[in-house]
C-alpha cells in the first residue's frame, strides 16, 4: 500500500504553512496535521510517529509513503478515489446495518 503526504493546496504538492493529509492511494484518509512547512510533513504525519507506522504496517502490511508528485499520482485522481472510498464505506455500513436488523 502506497500512502501520500498531500497539501491543502489545489495541486497538494506546494509548501504551505497549513493543513497537510496522509492519504492512502486508495483514497482513505488516515491523518492530517497543521505543519508551517512541507519538509516538516512526512515526520509530523508519518516518519517520526512509531505507533502509526506499527499501526499502518498491521493494518495494510507492506506501507509506503512520498510526496504527491512524486510519481504520477495527481491530486485529482486522489480526490476522485477520496470520493469512491468513501462511497463505497457508507454503502458498506448501510449493508451492515440492514443485516442486524
Amino acid at each position: 500500500m502506497k500512502a501520500y503526504v498531500v497539501s491543502n493546496t489545489k495541486s497538494g504538492t506546494q509548501s504551505i504553512d497549513g493543513i497537510y493529509y496522509l492519504i492512502t492511494e486508495e483514497g482513505e484518509v488516515l491523518a492530517s496535521h497543521w505543519c508551517s512547512h512541507s519538509g516538516f510533513a512526512m515526520g509530523d504525519l508519518y516518519s517520526n510517529r512509531p505507533e502509526r507506522i506499527k499501526d499502518f504496517a498491521e493494518k495494510f502490511g507492506e506501507f509506503e509513503v512520498e510526496y504527491l508528485g512524486k510519481d504520477d499520482m495527481t491530486m485529482s485522481e486522489l480526490l476522485e478515489r477520496n470520493k469512491s472510498f468513501y462511497a463505497d464505506s457508507q454503502t458498506e455500513e448501510e449493508d451492515e446495518g440492514n443485516e442486524e436488523q
